[in-house]
């Protein structure tokens, strides 16, 4: 669950999407596929978002960004966000 790997269920600032995108290139990276589990986030904003994967999405290939990493449980606010992140690259 990526509120335990994050330490918190409010995924809010630009050093979290840092440190988050960090990781997930570093899979990118040695392509290994990974899940991101958002079931118990409750809060994501746009600033956490844009700072990972926004910059995620201008760094690396879509295909492969698409193939290694899966996404669940986003869902609500958190997902409008997440799309219009992306929606705006």
């Amino acid at each position: 669950l990526l509120n335990e790997w994050m330490n918190t269920d409010i995924l809010g600032s630009r050093d979290q999407g840092r440190r988050l995108r960090a990781w997930l290139a570093e899979h990118l990276r040695r392509g290994e596929p990974l899940t991101l589990d958002f079931q118990r986030v409750e809060v994501m904003t746009s600033a956490f978002a844009d700072e990972c994967f926004g910059k995620l999405w201008d760094a690396f290939d879509h295909d492969q960004i698409r193939r290694l990493i899966r996404l669940i449980g986003l869902r609500g606010n958190n997902l409008a966000i997440f799309r219009f992140v992306l929606s705006h690259r």
